[in-house]
């Protein structure tokens, strides 16, 4: 019975996977780093969860709200130890506006 489910498992994952435009970005393409490589986050608190972890030891210089290509995103700035100025950029489409 388990091998079942495990074999089931992995043909709806390929069968997902197969699905989806070879022309989207993978999740370790999208770092952040630009409009085109934004993190695609549910909540504002996911995008500092994910800013603590990629930028540990860095302080918060300013949130702000964006529009590019007719999607909404938040950018996150922080000064890292070095003292450099780091930019991150959230697609935010999934939730901001929603459920006013």
């Amino acid at each position: 019975m388990k091998k079942i489910i495990t074999i089931s498992f992995i043909l709806i994952t390929l069968f997902i996977s197969s699905c989806s435009s070879t022309k989207d970005l993978t999740v370790s393409e999208r770092d952040g780093s630009s409009y085109e490589k934004a993190v695609i986050v549910k909540s504002v608190a996911e995008e500092y969860e994910y800013a603590k972890k990629a930028c540990q030891g860095c302080q918060l210089l300013g949130q702000s709200l964006s529009q590019y290509k007719n999607k909404p995103y938040d950018i996150l700035r922080f000064k890292n130890s070095d003292g450099d100025e780091v930019i991150y950029y959230f697609d935010i489409s999934k939730f901001y506006g929603k459920g006013f």
